[in-house]
């Protein structure tokens, strides 16, 4: 037998999908800025162009990962989860902040290094 159509039954309410802060954190700190460093590594010869794709993946990687415990950090207090949960995550995005700061200026200093190697390289062989 089938319901009537006027019956008193509760409408299904569709459940969202809320992303956990330690999966946002895994994701953008550790995972993407790992695959954009392995796609675009140099493995052939070091070229003026290879070392600024591999400077580039390095900027790119730490500005997601900026970017993620941002909003790690955002999602903590909108969510408002309790004081030591809220205080915890700004203390892990300062640091993944200052860590991903000092990474993007060791890049820029290598991306150099790599430039004058390749420059030096190119004159020799001249």
């Amino acid at each position: 037998m089938t319901a009537p159509a006027g019956s008193n039954q509760a409408p299904t309410l569709q459940r969202s999908h809320r992303i956990s802060n330690t999966t946002i954190l895994i994701l953008g700190v550790v995972v993407i800025p790992f695959v954009l460093l392995a796609a675009f590594n140099s493995y052939g010869p070091l070229t003026v162009d290879s070392a600024l794709r591999m400077a580039a993946s390095i900027v790119v990687g730490q500005t997601i990962a900026i970017l993620s415990v941002v909003t790690a950090t955002v999602l903590a207090i909108k969510r408002r989860y309790g004081v030591m949960t809220v205080l915890a995550t700004v203390v892990i995005a300062a640091m993944v902040t200052s860590s991903a700061v000092s990474t993007m200026t060791r890049a820029g200093d290598e991306l150099l290094t790599r430039i004058d190697l390749v420059t030096e390289t190119d004159a020799s062989n001249r």
